[in-house]
């Protein structure tokens, strides 16, 4: 049986120690590669002698290189894994070299040094690794749902580094400053989302005790609150029924029908501009809509509005592609909404309706109409896709039933044009 030891090979009864050089410093180096015998045939001191010659011509290429190399660069990986088969080995020779090594290539500031030498020394674990596993574990949710809580963790990733600085006096040291930029209510809610997932992760594969308390829950929490008086302004507003009508006999004065359609249907659904653009016949039969890609709370069934049956009947009799919402529009995350939302913020645009006001303001509008109807608030949330807050319910129900939100919806109605049997 061949023996394999890594970066080396087996010459004329001797081990070589032999390390590729990259290509952008071989002009600085002087040479492709490097190879030196380790002046022993016996694969034990040759796993011995291998590595110590391996940090060294590491330490050329690095200083060759002119630059300190990135937090997350495969240099300092490569020192790290070094750094532990050393230690694995019993080999104090080459973990001294790798530890000389780790300190001429430390930068000044003492906080990046102070994470990058426990980073290189197995002393701290590196967030980034975990992100991409995390991101991995996310397959019940939708590409566009997963790509954007990626992006919010690798940013925290990239701010703390390793695992061991996720603490919650750092934590909210990062939120405060946060905050301090400008960051809106439903920005902190959703990093934060994203955030207490990853840490469901790091406890469910062990990085983490189950019993570790949470390092983003009461920093985000507070931030949220904070951020609400900035923010954007979606959250709490909603339109008249009477606005409503009047954005509907907008799209119609404008001859767009299927943006029309599309008002119509948000009214009295509340359901969010791309949900309702990904409804099919298959999703939309039987008098309920099945729908929601956002997260797990949000996909539910949604009986549909006594208001709309015609309409839907009719959408999906003209429909050419099996599709209830026209659209010509895809892309990598079939967002079938994206003409059809531009098309409404140009209508309430003209309608002189803000930032604070857009199509998913109608969401708010059906919510405060069950409210005012004295609809139980579990219904509401199931209707919205919502959690309830209150983790019994959450957890051990399916929210409210079809007989439920067909008697809460049935309590929502709209003047003219939008009323029932108008449509």
């Amino acid at each position: 049986m061949q023996i394999k030891i890594p970066h080396a090979e087996y010459r004329r009864q001797r081990w070589y120690a032999v390390l590729d050089v990259p290509a952008e410093v071989q002009h600085v180096v002087g040479k492709a590669r490097y190879l030196q015998s380790t002046l022993t045939g016996e694969p034990t001191e040759a796993r011995r002698r291998v590595p110590v010659l391996i940090a060294q011509w590491k330490a050329e290429i690095a200083k060759a290189r002119g630059t300190l190399p990135d937090p997350k660069d495969t240099f300092w990986q490569t020192l790290r894994k070094d750094h532990m088969q050393a230690q694995a080995e019993g080999n104090t020779g080459a973990q001294f070299v790798v530890e000389d090594l780790i300190r001429q290539a430390l930068p000044p500031d003492p906080d990046t040094s102070s994470n990058l030498w426990k980073f290189a020394t197995g002393l701290s674990t590196p967030l980034a690794p975990l992100v991409t596993g995390w991101k991995d574990s996310l397959t019940k949710l939708a590409k566009k749902t997963v790509d954007q809580a990626h992006r919010d963790v690798s940013r925290m990733a990239d701010h703390f580094i390793n695992v061991e600085a996720l603490q919650p006096k750092r934590v909210k040291a990062w939120t405060d400053k946060l905050l301090a930029d400008g960051m809106t209510a439903s920005s902190f809610e959703r990093i934060g989302n994203g955030c207490r997932s990853f840490w469901a992760y790091l406890q469910d594969a062990g990085v983490k005790e189950v019993l570790d308390p949470d390092p983003f829950a009461g920093p985000f929490r507070l931030a949220t609150r904070r951020a609400v008086a900035t923010d954007t302004g979606r959250g709490g507003n909603a339109y008249t029924p009477e606005q409503v009508e009047k954005l509907y006999l907008a799209a119609v004065a404008k001859q767009d029908q299927p943006l029309a359609d599309l008002i119509a249907l948000g009214a009295y659904t509340g359901a969010r501009i791309g949900e309702l653009c990904q409804i099919t016949r298959e999703t939309g039969k039987g008098g309920v809509f099945f729908i929601g890609t956002k997260t797990p709370k949000s996909k539910r069934f949604l009986p549909i509005h006594p208001a709309i049956v015609p309409l839907v009947a009719r959408m999906f009799d003209a429909s050419a592609d099996g599709f209830l919402v026209p659209s010509a529009a895809d892309n990598q995350y079939r967002n079938r909404s994206g003409p059809l939302g531009q098309r409404f913020g140009r209508l309430k645009k003209a309608l002189g309706y803000g930032a604070a006001h857009v199509f998913h303001t109608m969401r708010g509008t059906l919510m405060t109409l069950l409210r005012h109807a004295d609809v139980d608030p579990a219904v509401i949330s199931a209707v919205a896709g919502h959690a309830t807050g209150n983790f019994s319910l959450d957890k051990y129900t399916k929210g409210g039933s079809y007989a439920q939100q067909l008697k809460a919806l049935g309590a929502v109605s709209y003047p003219g044009r939008l009323a029932l049997g108008a449509l």
